[in-house]
């Protein structure tokens, strides 16, 4: 039986509490025909009001579906009023926990979803954060920074190790355009794998160029005793990789 927060959520599949016009249509874009409820172990937790909207943090915690231990295979994150909507498309494989954390521009005051699969159906969250708008189509530091490419490609991390789960912060010097500012070309990091020490995947995130620059993220990994290894890979094929021990 599914837990009363879900049930109460199943009633409602179909009633976002957001009550967002382009539900519908990322519904059926990013999530296709498998089943959807509203559930509120999906935490989505970010500012009210976007100071910043070129870094906006958020933050997922779905850990309340793992305690049914029924493996969790994707987790996808999008931004409804955004020009590109996606965030990212996280595949915890055999390590990865079902927390995260990063910074994501705004165009506009929007909602935002987390939605993460178990068992063939999706599990919906999410937060509405107020912006005064432009984080997509405003230059990156690219444009604000002639010194930008003294840095670019430094991947800097670090590893917190607790008795339960490993948390890696990681951040990658990049200047993430959009290609949406005319002159700039588009240019940004696409995923970012998990690797342990014997070279076995054991995570992938996919991300867009909504993403802010400098990409910085938090993953909540399964504890590894000899660590992991980060790679990224940006769309002009660069590479850049990273070990971090306990």
């Amino acid at each position: 039986m599914l837990p009363s927060t879900a049930l109460a959520a199943v009633n409602s599949a179909e009633q976002d509490p957001l009550d967002s016009f382009m539900w519908p249509v990322y519904r059926e874009r990013f999530l296709g025909d498998a089943p959807v409820v509203f559930d509120e172990r999906v935490i989505v937790s970010a500012p009210s009001f976007a100071e910043d909207s070129g870094q906006v943090p958020i933050e997922l915690d779905a850990s309340g579906l793992e305690a049914s231990g029924e493996p969790i295979t994707d987790i996808i994150a999008w931004v409804d009023l955004n020009p590109i909507p996606r965030l990212f498309h996280y595949s915890p494989m055999s390590h990865g926990l079902a927390k995260l954390s990063l910074n994501i521009r705004l165009e506009q005051a929007s909602a935002v979803r987390v939605a993460v699969k178990q068992g063939g159906t999706w599990h919906v969250g999410g937060t509405y954060i107020e912006a005064e708008g432009g984080g997509c189509t405003t230059p990156g530091i690219a444009g604000a920074d002639n010194d930008w490419e003294n840095t670019f490609g430094e991947l800097q991390g670090r590893l917190f190790a607790h008795e339960s789960e490993q948390r890696l912060r990681v951040r990658l010097s990049h200047p993430m355009d959009s290609g949406l500012i005319p002159s700039l070309p588009a240019f940004y990091v696409q995923s970012f794998e998990l690797l342990d020490q014997q070279g076995q995947q054991v995570a992938a995130l996919d991300i867009e160029a909504s993403v802010s620059a400098n990409p910085t993220l938090g993953f909540h990994m399964r504890p590894s005793p000899e660590g992991y290894v980060i790679g990224a890979r940006d769309n002009n094929g660069n590479r850049f990789s990273m070990g971090l021990q306990p």
